[in-house]
């Protein structure tokens, strides 16, 4: 009797066991097909995805950034820039100003005359044409305008010197009883012009530029020793009081066209060539 009781005792054991075992189970199945925990699933995707899509996101917002960052910086550099080029330019027009209100002007030489074009040309003094020695083969080519009031030097014993002649007209070809006669000049200032160009075969200026004066060309003659330059001399030449005798010393004579190597036409044969001074 004791063992059945034993018996009976294990099987309730056993069989209350088995069917909580069961319920358990039974209760896990119901989890699995529970629509909250398929939500819950769901959920935990979505979460996924949201949290893989954020990742992308902020990516692109650094790489924007990054950028953004890059053009400020470029921006920048190009307001620098800007700023550099805006001094340039008022630089620029305040030197363009100061040349405009206070021109610098320019010089130049009226060959053969005792006074400058009354055309806005400040004369700054007249004087008396001069030069090397026709006969020296060492003199310097150009002439010069020394003044009426020179401030003298000291007297020299040097057997090595240069020299200084009066010019003298030796031609009537551009004025009667010229020959022999001393050449006048006045240096003169034009203030309304930086650019001064004495244009030989012309005997008016090119468009764009002013007349200051015009004249006929001269140089020392082909066969003296002494080298020269071709000068502009007024279209009414002057002399100098007194100045008369025949002294020789810097000789002006016309220049001629020669046909050859210089093309005819346009040029003529022994014909005069004239020049304009023109300014700008």
């Amino acid at each position: 009797m004791a063992w059945n009781l034993s018996f009976l005792l294990v099987w309730f054991m056993l069989a209350t066991c088995i069917n909580s075992e069961s319920q358990i189970i039974n209760e896990k199945r119901l989890l699995l097909t529970d629509p909250d925990y398929a939500d819950n699933q769901q959920m935990q995707s979505d979460i996924q995805l949201l949290k893989a899509t954020m990742s992308q996101l902020q990516t692109t917002v650094n790489t924007l950034n990054n950028k953004v960052i890059g053009q400020d910086k470029q921006i920048q550099s190009q307001d620098k820039q800007i700023q550099s080029q805006d001094r340039q330019i008022q630089s620029q027009a305040s030197v363009i100003t100061t040349f405009q209100n206070n021109p610098s002007g320019s010089i130049y030489v009226r060959w053969g005359r005792k006074e400058c074009p009354t055309n806005a040309t400040e004369i700054v003094y007249t004087g008396i044409a001069a030069g090397g020695h026709y006969t020296n083969p060492g003199r310097p080519s150009n002439p010069v305008c020394v003044p009426h009031d020179p401030d003298l030097g000291q007297v020299s014993h040097e057997s090595v010197f240069g020299q200084f002649f009066g010019m003298e007209y030796e031609t009537n070809d551009f004025g009667s009883n010229l020959i022999n006669k001393d050449v006048p000049c006045a240096v003169c200032r034009v203030s309304h012009a930086s650019t001064v160009l004495m244009i030989p075969g012309k005997s008016h200026c090119y468009s764009g530029w002013k007349t200051e004066y015009s004249g006929n060309l001269m140089s020392g003659h082909y066969g003296h020793a002494g080298a020269s330059q071709y000068i502009c001399v007024d279209s009414i030449p002057d002399v100098l009081e007194a100045g008369s005798r025949d002294d020789n010393g810097y000789l002006l004579f016309g220049v001629k066209s020669y046909c050859g190597s210089l093309k005819c036409p346009p040029y003529v044969q022994d014909t005069l060539f004239k020049c304009v001074v023109c300014s700008k």
